[in-house]
């Protein structure tokens, strides 16, 4: 689930990417786009700087690891497909088919 912008029922929001970048301990400057702490994907705006076009960037706080997902959000978009591609039922996103 991508987070939203505003507040509601006390789910995270864009707004709080700054608080939760210090709290995680990631790079900056991102714009969190969604994760649960562990794992985040981002806006990434290390390389294009606020006024350049930023790629799409998973990190793994556990594992203090990031992997490249997008040279921009549009590619990210474009690069979305359906979960049945990858033999998941669907029920949680986490469990294969059988």
């Amino acid at each position: 689930m991508i987070m939203g912008i505003g507040r509601h029922n006390g789910q995270s929001s864009l707004l709080d990417t700054g608080y939760l970048v210090e709290e995680w301990g990631l790079p900056s400057p991102l714009v969190l786009l969604s994760g649960d702490g562990h794992c985040w994907i981002a806006l990434d705006y290390r390389v294009c700087g606020w006024q350049g076009e930023p790629s799409v960037t998973w990190f793994d706080t556990d594992m203090n690891s990031e992997l490249a997902l997008a040279a921009d959000f549009r590619a990210f978009v474009e690069g979305l497909t359906s979960a049945e591609g990858f033999g998941v039922d669907g029920s949680d996103g986490d469990l294969p088919a059988h």
